[in-house]
């Protein structure tokens, strides 16, 4: 069923259809956080505001990871508005301005809901409950640390190319698998010591045969996926049409070799998702032994909540952003400038070709 829908969202809705997918789900794992918080604060405790604050927190937090000029989307807004079919020339023309003159007004905005919802916070801590209470408070800034940056950044990965989504995610579900099969087939067979306390039915030999799986799918998906669909950006594709979008170099093969560059970024990308990103799920598992649950929720029917199937994702789609804005497909100055300037308006356009102008 999961897989199915995958498929229909990624080859059939595309990027912006993935996109907010992402930004439901992030809704998605935090309501599961809080109901897992819930348990600190039942109705003998009657915690004041307790879901209002976790929500006001959480608000915050978005507004402040979606205004991160780092993490902004690779595209043009007037482009992207006028592909919109309720808006016309002339609403584009007012509208835009007033959208990018706003930008300089939403980091002082998230600021001041910051300090609402810390004030609201202190305010409302009660006599006999404060141990419980800052308990909650942190178990909530640690819940949003987990994954509201990381999801944004998944965000930002598919608009540079589904294939930056979907190849980690593979990677991710790859080595969940074979870790599995090789656990189940070869666990303390080899290996007689405990490989993690945390996960007492994790062994040596399921997380080496996962890894040594997970860097064969990192050296061969690469060449599957690097169809125009998945490897052309958003913006390309938007504004040239599937046909006439370029393709990077990096997923061209090598004539003499046949080794395409995106290959050894693939193996890259493997070996995180082999030694580090499995570290996601452990963690996860720590947080249901320390509220003795099973399950974090039962939202997806068979696998239980959000965060049980995407506990590894989140340190996925970070490496996977840090990776690929450093090695891959790294802004220049010249980028950076050239992204400044488009979305200045006609008039402060002209005065800096004035500027440069001999």
């Amino acid at each position: 069923m999961m897989a199915g829908v995958l498929y229909i969202v990624v080859f059939h809705v595309g990027h912006l259809g993935v996109a907010v997918a992402l930004f439901g789900i992030t809704g998605g794992l935090f309501k599961e956080l809080v109901d897992v918080g819930y348990s600190e604060a039942n109705t003998e405790r009657a915690l004041p505001f307790y879901r209002s604050l976790q929500w006001a927190w959480f608000m915050v937090s978005m507004s402040a990871a979606y205004s991160l000029e780092a993490l902004n989307a690779p595209l043009n807004l007037t482009s992207f508005l006028k592909r919109l079919p309720f808006l016309n020339d002339t609403a584009i023309l007012k509208f835009v301005p007033m959208v990018l003159d706003a930008r300089q007004y939403h980091d002082y905005i998230s600021f001041l809901g910051y300090s609402v919802a810390f004030i609201v916070t202190v305010l409302t801590l009660k006599e006999g409950h404060y141990k419980t209470q800052i308990h909650i408070l942190s178990f909530t800034v640690l819940a949003l640390s987990l994954f509201v940056v990381q999801m944004k950044m998944a965000i930002f990965n598919v608009f540079h190319g589904l294939f930056w989504f979907l190849f980690p995610l593979l990677l991710v579900a790859v080595n969940d698998t074979f870790a599995y099969f090789s656990g189940f087939t070869m666990g303390k067979k080899i290996i007689k010591g405990v490989f993690l306390t945390l996960s007492p039915n994790k062994t040596w030999e399921g997380f080496i045969g996962g890894g040594m799986f997970t860097m064969v799918a990192g050296w061969y998906l690469p060449s599957l996926l690097s169809t125009k669909w998945l490897a052309c950006s958003y913006s390309d594709i938007a504004d040239n049409g599937l046909d006439q979008c370029v393709v990077a170099s990096h997923f061209i093969p090598d004539p003499g070799t046949g080794i395409a560059p995106v290959q050894y970024h693939g193996l890259v990308l493997a070996l995180f998702a082999s030694v580090v990103a499995p570290f996601g799920g452990f963690f996860a598992s720590a947080i249901k032994r320390a509220y003795g649950l099973k399950d974090f929720a039962t939202m997806i029917p068979g696998h239980g909540g959000f965060m049980d199937r995407l506990d590894c994702q989140f340190l996925m789609a970070f490496f996977t952003w840090v990776h690929l804005t450093t090695f891959v497909a790294p802004v220049t100055p010249f980028e950076r400038a050239a992204q400044l300037v488009s979305s200045l308006s006609p008039d402060e356009q002209a005065k800096i070709l004035a500027m440069i102008a001999p």
